[in-house]
């Protein structure tokens, strides 16, 4: 027994635990990068959540072995900033913001650097979370819901989702009101920077691009629908909205780019394939 209290007493094991430290700040980055830009599609949230806790309660624990150490005292001053950050990117998504917020709130009082810096710090960083809220809280009041996403995600259909023939891109819908009447947005998301996580998904959604918006009745739509055509002799998967064949906008910019580089290059070198893209009136109901 002597031999084990010896054990978690010695420097170089807290030394070591400190390291592991960080390895929870880089997850509270991980977790701020994931409120920043994706939705969360989870089917079963509870597990998830209990694993989540689990997280944050190891790290607690850690940073209490190693509240002595230099590297865990940096730490405390580093992560308030970072549970900002995910306060601010997935504000009202409580169950992800809390947790770390627990976490660093114990380490920054168990830490053992100088008062003097913890006070002077500590009111900083509380006036930066009473003001970065208030500021949030504000800004939604008088301009609306505010995104980093340009989409709410509260408004998004879980239950809508289009996926092209190559499994490349998905077309997703998202409900708003506009004088009283229910509007459905489309847009389309890449899936090849969506991340699996343990019991779910996060899917995607920064630089989604808008496809078409209209009224919505209730009933079933098939206002958006994936299309493969032949062109320049080859399959191109288009898309047709409200009967109007549409180029898919990923691949405009891809093409686009193509082209900026050939002509860059003084390659005489036209495009393979044509650009469809609608007409200003394609339809009357469209944004």
């Amino acid at each position: 027994m002597d031999k084990l209290v010896a054990f978690f007493k010695n420097v170089w094991f807290r030394r070591a635990v400190a390291v592991l430290g960080w390895g929870y700040t880089l997850f509270a980055v991980w977790v701020a990068f994931l409120c920043f830009g994706y939705y969360f599609q989870v089917d079963n949230p509870t597990p998830l959540f209990v694993l989540y806790l689990f997280v944050n309660f190891c790290a607690a624990g850690i940073f209490l072995i190693s509240r002595k150490q230099l590297l865990t005292q940096i730490n405390a001053y580093v992560l308030p900033i970072i549970v900002f950050a995910i306060m601010i990117c997935g504000f009202g998504n409580w169950y992800i913001v809390i947790p770390p917020a627990a976490v660093m709130v114990v380490l920054f009082f168990a830490n053992s650097s100088n008062e003097t810096l913890k006070t002077v710090l500590g009111t900083m960083f509380l006036l930066m979370f009473v003001i970065g809220a208030v500021g949030y809280i504000g800004v939604q009041m008088f301009m609306g819901k505010v995104t980093f996403t340009g989409v709410d995600l509260a408004q998004r259909d879980p239950d809508y989702e289009k996926l092209s023939d190559s499994g490349e891109f998905r077309v997703v819908r998202y409900f708003s009101e506009r004088g009283g009447q229910k509007i459905q947005t489309f847009y389309i998301e890449e899936t090849e920077d969506d991340i699996k996580i343990p019991l779910g998904m996060c899917k995607r959604v920064m630089g989604c691009e808008w496809i078409y918006t209209s009224e919505y009745d209730g009933a079933p739509t098939d206002s958006v629908q994936w299309i493969i055509r032949t062109v320049d002799g080859k399959k191109r998967e288009l898309l047709l909205v409200d009967s109007v064949v549409r180029e898919n906008p990923y691949l405009i910019e891809k093409l686009e780019e193509e082209s900026t580089s050939s002509s860059a290059q003084s390659t005489p070198k036209s495009l393979s394939t044509t650009l469809i893209k609608p007409p200003s009136d394609s339809s009357a109901s469209t944004d």
